[in-house]
């Protein structure tokens, strides 16, 4: 068996095709925890004592669960609340319920979990911003100082590309690491880790759920194409996206926080989903 490459000693059980790394499961668990930290710095949105709302996403359950995890590490030294918002449908033998008594051991946990009625319209963008209506909607019950939004740097560039190649610029705030001008702020801890560390890191920790919507994202295509064997490249698409995104707003949507086109109060991916129907219910 070949032996991790960092600590010499564990066996290795990934290949991390971005940095060429044979890893086993801690230096793995150990290097995404960095990343998440970098991140959380990089948002400026956290403090000691916060009130977080993780939001466990019906389209993502894997990335979301790791992403949880590896907040519960960071964060378990400075004092914070995590709050599980997580579809029953997603709750099978208590799963989600088991997990928040894990992470438990780290910082102080709820769950909220409830029925969550799929979206009208499933395109990625629509699911997204659908997803974060649902979040802002709890947010404000809960009375969250933040909401941790889990979107991977794969996801975040793959929906830049498809608002790029659909003329939608409107969707490109779903290219954004944060979302600082909600209600409470939204933020992604993993927006510096690629989908395929995760799903690793998700299948080894045994986080393994099935989504309960797909969606297909036409522009994964072009990434991949983009990318070829040189991962660095994600990266720099990655800041391409994010400078013109923060450039190209007309305004912002009532119920998700994304860019609207001009005029619009609400935004037409909000419209098209229904997502109105989180709000009507309060």
């Amino acid at each position: 068996m070949v032996k991790c490459d960092v600590c010499k000693k564990r066996d290795a059980l990934y290949y991390r095709t971005y940095s060429g790394h044979r890893l086993c499961t801690i230096c793995l668990e150990r290097i995404l925890s960095k990343t998440v930290k970098r991140t959380i710095g990089e948002s400026g949105l956290l403090t000691p004592g916060s009130r977080i709302l993780a939001v466990v996403r019906p389209s993502e359950p894997m990335h979301s669960l790791a992403s949880l995890l590896l907040l519960s590490i960071v964060e378990s030294k400075f004092n914070v609340e995590l709050h599980v918002l997580a579809p029953s449908q997603l709750n099978k033998n208590n799963m989600i319920e088991s997990i928040v008594d894990r992470i438990g051991r780290w910082v102080k946990s709820s769950s909220l979990i409830e029925e969550f009625p799929l979206p009208k319209s499933q395109g990625p963008i629509h699911c997204i911003r659908y997803e974060r209506a649902w979040a802002l909607s709890r947010a404000k019950k809960l009375n969250a100082d933040v909401i941790a939004f889990p979107l991977s740097r794969t996801c975040i560039n793959t929906i830049g590309l498809e608002a790029l190649l659909s003329s939608r610029t409107d969707a490109l705030s779903e290219a954004l690491p944060a979302i600082p001008w909600t209600r409470p702020p939204i933020f992604s801890p993993i927006a510096n880790i690629e989908g395929e560390a995760l799903s690793a890191y998700a299948f080894l920790k045994g986080l393994q759920l099935d989504p309960l919507c797909t969606t297909t994202i036409p522009a994964k295509i072009p990434l991949l194409s983009i990318l070829g064997n040189r991962p660095e490249l994600e990266f720099s698409s990655s800041k391409t996206i994010i400078k013109l995104s923060r450039k190209i707003n007309t305004g912002y949507c009532e119920l998700c926080g994304g860019y609207t086109r001009r005029g619009e109060r609400i935004c037409g991916y909000c419209i098209e989903s229904g997502a109105s129907l989180f709000f009507s219910r309060e």
